[in-house]
């Protein structure tokens, strides 16, 4: 699951949800996973309809599914960098004498 989205507007969140059954990633609503018939089951309705059952966490995101990505509610997250670029050989500077 992934969040990738921000929701500050007060309607759902949406995590995405890689499923097992088609190797696509699907949006979820966040009320949809607490939900006590996907608790009991384990699988969860995306918001194409289709029902998800998740992927383990540690396997890579699949193919975002069209119909998911038409159909979330949410506005884009902006994209950030992860960090900036590192200098090459600045710790070699700081121990070594010039």
């Amino acid at each position: 699951m992934t969040a990738g989205r921000t929701n500050e507007a007060g309607g759902p969140d949406v995590l995405t949800v890689t499923s097992v059954l088609d190797g696509r990633a699907h949006k979820v609503t966040d009320s949809e996973l607490c939900a006590p018939h996907s608790m009991r089951t384990g699988r969860y309705a995306a918001l194409c309809g289709h029902l998800v059952s998740p992927a383990p966490l540690i396997d890579v995101a699949g193919t975002p599914c069209g119909r998911c990505v038409q159909l979330d509610p949410t506005p884009p997250a902006e994209e950030t960098s992860r960090r900036p670029a590192r200098r090459r050989g600045w710790g070699l500077r700081r121990v070594l004498p010039a």
